[in-house]
């Protein structure tokens, strides 16, 4: 039965070493898109101040929306990237907490052959005092009880520390409510973020306009 409950550990523990894998590459896939969507955000805001700078004020607009909405999903990856690294780190140390049990029970399997073992000196012992060998039966019994004992205690020591830490609660996802509060906030952005650009077309207008006229 011992040996039975170890290798079911020993699966759950091949299991959990390749979880924890997954969600590494998970984390650096989300990393790269993150990475591609943030260009993306800096090459629609070169397109919009073209587009103001043409006079299609409208196009700029939907340009700039459409990196607000890409920087936000951006932001999004970044914080699954977080949370992809925290399940990682919880779930690397549950494998520690495993393979410290998974040794206290190796111990605990050694306790129980020695245990065997003192049973098989006692039964020498017994034969021994038969035959006149009471001492060195009595000395050879001493030994496998206390090789008994050390591995038990060692194996309960293990089996405290792998329990000894407790999981943290998982955060709680944002609401419907922060939700409209970003986009309207996004909107803000973008009208902001149109202004300026006009604002600066305006201002490089004005700075060629003498040039054009000087003899």
């Amino acid at each position: 039965m011992l040996d039975y409950s170890y290798a079911r550990q020993q699966d759950y523990l091949r299991e959990m070493r390749e979880a924890a894998v997954d969600l590494g590459a998970s984390r650096n896939r989300a990393g790269t898109q993150e990475r591609d969507l943030r260009r993306s955000a800096e090459r629609l805001r070169t397109q919009a101040e073209q587009a103001v700078a043409a006079g299609k004020d409208e196009l700029g607009r939907d340009a700039l929306r459409l990196r607000a909405d890409t920087i936000a999903h951006a932001d999004d990856l970044a914080a699954e990237q977080a949370q992809l690294r925290a399940d990682q780190e919880r779930l690397t140390e549950a494998t520690r907490r495993l393979e410290a049990r998974l040794r206290a029970l190796a111990y605990q399997k050694e306790a129980l052959k020695a245990a065997y073992t003192a049973a098989e000196a006692r039964a020498s012992a017994e034969a021994a005092v038969l035959f006149g060998g009471a001492y060195e039966a009595a000395d050879a019994e001493r030994r496998a009880a206390a090789q008994t004992e050390g591995l038990q205690s060692r194996a309960e020591a293990l089996s405290e520390q792998a329990n000894r830490r407790q999981q943290p609660a998982p955060p709680l996802a944002a609401d419907r409510i922060q939700e409209q509060l970003d986009a309207i906030g996004r909107e803000a952005a973008v009208e902001e973020e149109l202004d300026r650009i006009k604002k600066r077309a305006g201002s490089a207008a004005e700075r060629r306009e003498p040039d054009a006229h000087a003899p």
